[in-house]
């Protein structure tokens, strides 16, 4: 399947291919640009069930507060696990972390291919 691509822009499944490029050639110039500190705050609420959330971020060289978007994640255990559900478990929010690096990396990688 070929991907879809943009004739204005030169967007490849969504990623903007010039500006993958740009940031590549930035970070290769001045390496300290590609440090990121993301940070979350929790809360406990009862028993398994706590909620973080995540919203400014430190990265390109300065602290980052352009998201209007708080976001907030529960997590619990499953009721096998004396939880009572109210979220994904912990576990479940790690897998959700790698497959999520995994899945942006390779399209990524795959918009930068002619």
């Amino acid at each position: 399947m070929k991907p879809a691509a943009s004739s204005k822009e030169n967007v490849v499944n969504g990623v903007n291919v010039q500006e993958l490029f740009k940031t590549v050639d930035a970070v290769k110039k001045t390496a300290v640009i590609a440090k990121f500190r993301f940070r979350a705050d929790n809360i406990w609420v009862d028993g398994g069930h706590n909620r973080t959330s995540t919203r400014n971020f430190y990265g390109a060289g300065a602290e980052d507060t352009s998201r209007k978007t708080l976001f907030i994640l529960d997590a619990d255990e499953p009721k096998v696990l004396l939880g009572t559900d109210r979220g994904a478990n912990p576990v479940e929010y790690v897998l959700t972390a790698l497959a999520g690096c995994l899945t942006t990396s390779l399209v990524y990688h795959a918009a930068e291919i002619p």
